[in-house]
């Protein structure tokens, strides 16, 4: 746990040392989000601020683990492509399709670099002495690619107020790092904590009003992050809370991404269009100031992410 304490901190001063830069480098680049349309910011932001988020993450991850654990670098590099990709979006603004195929891509390269669901269990295994296992065989390969693209993408239709992915991101990392942390899962924990460190040093700047957005290339990377190392974490395991904790966990932008596809395709229209029917346009809608409804989404998570560590203790014990 101390060495997940450790890249907390060392994840949060080396992205709070860079965000500043950061964004002088997205004024530069064009990495620029105007106002108008569905943003409610009233001035040029600068966003790709989620390149500090990635440097803070990654250096954490490289000082303080030794040796790098199975899927690690199939993870690193399915994410620098990634990075690659939601730069170049956060500059020209890519289509839908392009972003999707690149997501694609890059759980392709996360699975067969180690990152992988194996089987699933039974949900009336958490109230048995035993568990029920059914290894996926071929079904392993489409179920994580699954999940690696609907957390990336989760994450990032998320992200539409100031602060909100970077807080409830933090969160999901923080539970993380102490689950896994009381479960004899190091790495995990270490990099429950690279997350949390990451975002909360980008968080101050973040937080509304914005001095710089994360844009894709920090929402999508977290999705990215957040879906690969609770498959290749302690929730791999054999058990039924070990498949809801982090359910639970990322439950709010899982919530919030299975109703806006299902409420398009209800309209007719493109599970991929754009729209302001996301939880935080709605909540914005119903009269919420922007750090209220930010704020309301926080205590939803945290919530939900308490329910999964009282879950996990009360499965595994431990001083979750």
């Amino acid at each position: 746990m101390t060495l997940a304490l450790t890249a907390l901190a060392v994840a949060a001063a080396i992205a709070a040392a860079l965000t500043w830069p950061v964004r002088a480098l997205a004024f530069k680049l064009g990495a620029v989000a105007q106002p108008g349309g569905r943003r409610i910011h009233q001035k040029p932001t600068a966003q790709a601020g989620g390149l500090a988020i990635y440097i803070g993450f990654w250096a954490a991850l490289f000082l303080l683990v030794r040796p790098l654990p199975h899927g690690v670098v199939g993870m690193f590099i399915g994410s620098l492509v990634l990075l690659v990709i939601c730069l170049v979006d956060d500059i020209k603004n890519l289509p839908a399709v392009p972003r999707l195929f690149g997501q694609l891509a890059v759980a392709i390269v996360a699975y067969y670099g180690g990152v992988r669901i194996e089987g699933l269990t039974s949900p009336l295994s958490a109230f048995s002495g035993g568990y029920h296992y059914i290894p996926l065989d071929w079904l392993s390969a489409p179920l994580t690619i699954l999940w690696i693209m609907g957390i990336t993408n989760a994450m990032n239709w998320l992200d539409g107020l100031d602060g909100l992915v970077a807080g409830v991101a933090a969160m999901a990392g923080l539970t993380v790092m102490v689950g896994a942390g009381t479960t004899g899962s190091p790495f995990v924990a270490i990099a429950g904590g690279a997350v949390a460190g990451s975002c909360l040093g980008f968080l101050p700047f973040n937080f509304n009003p914005a001095k710089i957005f994360m844009g894709d290339t920090g929402a999508m990377f977290l999705g990215y992050i957040l879906a690969c190392i609770s498959v290749i974490g302690p929730f791999k395991s054999t058990t039924a809370i070990a498949v809801l904790v982090p359910l639970l966990v990322l439950g709010v932008p899982i919530f919030d991404t299975t109703t806006a596809i299902a409420r398009r395709l209800r309209e007719g229209r493109s599970p991929l269009s754009a729209d302001r029917g996301h939880i935080h346009h709605r909540l914005i809608d119903s009269g919420m100031t922007v750090r209220q409804a930010v704020l309301f989404i926080y205590l939803l998570t945290g919530i939900l992410c308490l329910v999964a560590l009282a879950l996990w203790r009360w499965r595994y014990g431990g001083n979750v």
